[in-house]
């Protein structure tokens, strides 16, 4: 079934970053970031791949650790590899959509 996605701005938070998982399917989930400027997702890996869209705004996108990272901007993506540290920090309000894959917690069919 085909499913329209758009960002839902008054998802920012004042006091933390927000996430809305978009889509979770058994071969990736789809993930909103929803960051006020000087907000971050501090620096993690996975086992997944992970694509990241910039979609709104702005940040600094770390790549290894947080003295690494590449500024970008609205319409922009980043791709990190399986197990490469990642995380960003939005320079203005910012949200960024990530791929990930495979999805790292799949539903289970019973």
């Amino acid at each position: 079934m085909a499913k329209v996605i758009k960002p839902d701005e008054a998802k920012f938070r004042d006091d933390r970053p927000n996430t809305e998982v978009v889509l979770d399917v058994p071969e990736f989930k789809l993930v909103h970031f929803y960051l006020k400027a000087g907000q971050k997702v501090s620096l993690h890996s996975s086992k997944s791949h992970v694509l990241t869209t910039v979609v709104k705004g702005h940040g600094k996108f770390f790549i290894g650790s947080e003295d690494k990272y590449k500024n970008l901007n609205q319409g922009e993506s980043i791709y990190y590899e399986s197990l490469e540290p990642h995380g960003f920090e939005a320079l203005e309000d910012m949200i960024v959509e990530a791929f990930i894959s495979p999805n790292p917690n799949p539903k289970i069919n019973l």
